[in-house]
């Protein structure tokens, strides 16, 4: 995207001429036809209204009309605060958000960590700023969950069970869960069966309805339906870096640099919780950090390890 995009749009020019008579025995004075008066050359054209604007996209977390309303309130949080002109991106069903990052159909995107690491292994993508969660840190955790009253107590005893994951692509709904079922000695094979669901919310349906014996959720959603009753926490993971806002790899340094910083003084408990949509329920409630493609290599090594990094 052109780092010199017009930001707002430009107020057309409009000349009115008057005739001023000089003698009170000029002739009176007459309508002027600006048209047929006018010289060419002192005639500027309108200059267009640019449609243009930084796209903002978002992997799927919630319920769908939850996820828009939540990136939509951050668009206009960052329009206000940046001076810039933004958008939401609303990715269609069957097509990936990856994909549109990378070939310029998106700016900007609210990205797990696996989709990050898979967008900057195909294109390049930068990390711009990572999420800070309930109690003040720039990390998350996966954690496994079982119904209320499921007899099953330790991670071990999921052998021969259903288990529910994320995305394929998700961090916390896959690939941390598949570490912590393979550090406690399980693969899939184990498993009775499993399955993949598009977000964290259809996976904590597939719990709490009974349809499957354990389900892989981001904490921030299992905390919260486990205060509520509805879940109980079978295991939580070791911490790893957050998911964050990753730029799309030909996005000019200025606007990225003028984003960054937006980002990191964004208050969503304090001055600017008004202005949010739920951001409680976000995976970053209490805003960003900057952040840097080093801080990921850990996870970038599982990833690869378990083939959802490209050769």
């Amino acid at each position: 995207m052109n780092a010199l995009r017009p930001t707002f749009p430009l107020l057309s020019l409009v000349f009115v001429l008057f005739l001023v008579v000089a003698c009170s025995n000029d002739p009176p004075l007459r309508s002027v036809s600006l048209q047929q008066r006018l010289l060419a050359q002192e005639v500027y054209a309108p200059t267009p209204t640019p449609t243009t604007c930084w796209k903002l996209g978002f992997d799927r977390r919630l319920e769908p009309k939850e996820d828009v309303r939540q990136a939509a309130s951050l668009v206009r949080w960052l329009q206000r605060t940046t001076g810039l002109a933004w958008c939401i991106w609303i990715t269609p069903p069957g097509e990936a958000l990856i994909e549109q990052l990378c070939n310029g159909e998106v700016d900007f995107a609210i990205m797990g960590t696996v989709s990050y690491l898979q967008a900057h292994h195909r294109c390049g993508a930068q990390i711009v700023v990572r999420g800070v969660n309930s109690v003040n840190e720039d990390v998350y955790r996966a954690a496994i969950v079982v119904p209320v009253h499921s007899a099953i107590t330790t991670l071990s005893e999921l052998r021969g069970h259903s288990f529910a994951f994320g995305a394929p692509n998700s961090t916390q709904g896959h690939l941390i869960p598949r570490l912590m079922l393979q550090d406690a000695g399980l693969t899939l094979n184990d498993l009775r069966i499993f399955t993949f669901n598009e977000s964290h919310a259809a996976t904590a349906k597939a719990v709490t309805s009974g349809r499957y014996d354990a389900g892989a959720l981001q904490d921030t959603l299992a905390l919260n339906l486990a205060e509520r009753g509805l879940v109980r926490i079978l295991a939580l993971s070791d911490p790893y870096p957050s998911s964050g806002i990753v730029a799309a790899p030909d996005a000019p340094a200025q606007t990225i640099a003028l984003t960054q910083n937006a980002l990191v003084r964004l208050d969503p408990q304090g001055a600017d919780a008004a202005a949010l949509y739920h951001w409680e329920r976000s995976e970053m409630p209490r805003g960003f950090v900057r952040a840097e493609d080093a801080d990921y290599q850990a996870l970038r090594q599982l990833a690869a390890a378990v083939g959802l990094l490209e050769p």
